[in-house]
């Protein structure tokens, strides 16, 4: 699966351009010409027919073991009849699973060539609703505000999965619950608990209105490139009543953010009235630092906007 989405591309870049040496890419394909199909041999296949080499720049690691697809599918749950929001499908390891249980699959692709081939390769399903275009500016899919609930099910690309969940908090209407392949850090930082280094303001956004379900570690050679970076499975269940802060609280909430290493009595002098009066309701203590704020507190913050 791609993980080709939300990057700036010049006019004129090739994707390929800055990618492995095509040589290495090539051999890679020939090495397992005697052994018999698998997701990784279709995969390299595909990619040979396409001339596609995956590119660095854009994030491309496709999905390539058959047992990390099934259990991805497992954990999310996906049934005939349910909606579901793909990012990046690539060469469609996870879309085919979908497609096939019988389930509605709204999916968005940034890069043209693997859009064409996807749209040629699922071409028969009528249950395919494909959209060309990046994710960020989509978050859903295009998928209609009447469809009711639905899920997400999707190997992410990696840089820009907080971006995405932050345009999806935007949404009016917020999916049942999200399994994603993204990085593990990230995946960490998502569900960080109070008082660590690793909470920052999407923790926050994100833990208020869902409750995580599972984490697993995914295995560097369960990608076509393998990524540098370590990846993992999360899995997430919408609150029963999950809380959704307004625009000026999230950008103040960034703010403090950014000055995370001061005193809160500090930053609220040189923050908004709505900050300095909440500070003073909630009793903030002036040496508390932003990672030291619980969650609900924040949620108060909500109150003074």
């Amino acid at each position: 699966m791609s993980k080709a989405w939300g990057l700036k591309v010049k006019p004129g870049d090739s994707p390929a351009m800055e990618t492995m040496n095509p040589k290495i890419f090539y051999k890679e394909i020939n090495k397992l010409s005697t052994k018999p199909m698998s997701l990784l041999k279709q995969t390299l296949l595909d990619l040979e027919n396409l001339k596609i080499v995956p590119s660095k720049k854009l994030g491309q690691n496709f999905l390539v073991d058959g047992n990390v697809v099934d259990k991805v599918m497992a954990i999310s749950d996906v049934r005939n009849g349910d909606v579901i929001i793909e990012i990046g499908p690539g060469l469609g390891a996870l879309s085919e699973k979908i497609l096939k249980i019988g389930a509605k699959l709204f999916a968005i692709e940034l890069d043209s060539r693997l859009f064409n081939f996807f749209k040629s390769r699922f071409v028969n399903y009528n249950n395919l609703w494909l959209m060309h275009g990046n994710a960020v500016d989509f978050p859903t899919a295009g998928l209609p505000q009447n469809m009711g609930n639905f899920k997400v099910v999707s190997n992410l690309p990696y840089s820009i999965s907080s971006t995405w969940i932050s345009a999806l908090l935007e949404c009016c209407h917020l999916p049942l619950s999200i399994s994603l392949i993204t990085q593990i850090e990230t995946a960490q930082r998502f569900f960080a608990s109070v008082r660590t280094s690793e909470i920052c303001p999407i923790s926050i956004f994100l833990q208020s209105a869902y409750d995580r379900v599972c984490m697993h570690r995914i295995a560097a050679s369960s990608f076509y490139p393998e990524p540098m970076v370590s990846s993992a499975m999360v899995s997430m269940v919408r609150k029963q009543n999950p809380f959704l802060f307004k625009p000026k609280t999230k950008q103040t909430i960034r703010w403090v953010f950014t000055k995370r290493r001061k005193q809160m009595g500090g930053i609220g002098k040189g923050g908004c009235i709505e900050l300095q009066n909440w500070l003073s309701e909630c009793k903030i203590a002036t040496r508390q630092r932003p990672e030291e704020i619980s969650i609900q507190q924040w949620k108060v913050l909500d109150e003074f906007f």
